[in-house]
């Protein structure tokens, strides 16, 4: 129990730690958008989701007075610099890192879970790009660590198609896939990969050809020359395949002569999914 209550005081030590670090970096982040022009309280208090009275708090602890919007001149030496820094980086990775692993703790299969967990170890990985550790021995140079960060990317791609997959029919699936085909011809200006042989090395020994193909609703089919290629296409499959066919697009696309495009459409595609948008609650709201 006393081990338990340790632990409890420890993450809430933690949390309010990396609470008072977010704050810090809120005033930074306040003040530079005031010193750059940004001078309407009510603007950066909505932008922030903080009340005013935190902004101009914020403003106060950067030795800046609020009431001087006009006369102050804009002093580009005093903005921060736009260089993204680990110190910054690192305490998001440290909360996300917080806020998933109870939920990975509770249930480690669900999707969502692991996308926020691969997300905060992504994180981790760009803090250590971009200021490797020095004191964790070899293995830990830019170099060395930038095929990790790509390895959490692929790996948030994965589990967010888990939990698409679950939670659409194959119909659903397949419509999706089959616009996305025709939004990219459409815009005139991306190949867009229809079916692909693959040539197989095989654990057992020898190759086989498969083709990936799509049928006409959309869906993925795979089909090939060897008895040992069983199985249906369920939905998990047929997003990666397609995920897969679009990176090949991009890739043929950029070796494209200029003669393969057409001028940019910009007429919708019709039968195209809702457009949304995110309103961002004011402190009136």
């Amino acid at each position: 129990m006393d081990h338990e209550r340790l632990t409890a005081l420890s993450a809430l030590v933690a949390w309010a730690d990396r609470r008072e670090r977010l704050a810090e970096e809120r005033a930074d982040l306040v003040a530079a958008a005031w010193r750059s022009g940004s001078r309407n309280v009510a603007e950066l208090s909505r932008l922030a989701r903080v009340s005013r009275d935190t902004i101009y708090a914020d403003l106060k602890a950067r030795s800046i007075d609020a009431s001087a919007r006009a006369q102050d001149p804009i002093d580009a030496e005093a903005v921060p610099g736009d260089q993204l820094k680990a110190e910054s980086v690192r305490p998001l990775a440290q909360l996300v890192d917080a806020v998933a692993r109870p939920a990975f703790d509770r249930a480690p299969d669900d999707p969502l879970t692991r996308v926020t967990t691969s997300a905060g170890r992504a994180l981790e990985a760009v803090a250590d790009v971009l200021s490797p550790p020095t004191d964790q021995g070899p293995g830990w140079t830019r170099e060395e660590l930038l095929p990790g960060l790509a390895d959490q990317g692929a790996a948030i791609t994965h589990h967010a198609q888990r939990e698409l997959a679950a939670s659409q029919e194959p119909d659903q699936l397949a419509e999706r896939t089959d616009y996305l085909h025709r939004a990219l011809l459409h815009r005139g200006r991306n190949a867009s990969a229809e079916r692909v042989e693959v040539v197989v090395a095989l654990p057992a020994g020898g190759s086989t050809t498969v083709r990936l193909d799509r049928d006409e609703r959309g869906w993925t089919t795979l089909s090939g020359d060897s008895p040992l290629l069983t199985g249906e296409i369920d939905g998990l499959d047929h997003l990666e395949v397609q995920h897969a066919l679009a990176v090949l697009s991009r890739v043929i696309t950029r070796k494209l002569d200029e003669g393969a495009f057409v001028p940019k459409r910009k007429d919708a595609l019709p039968g195209g999914p809702a457009v949304r948008h995110r309103s961002t609650p004011s402190n009136e709201d």
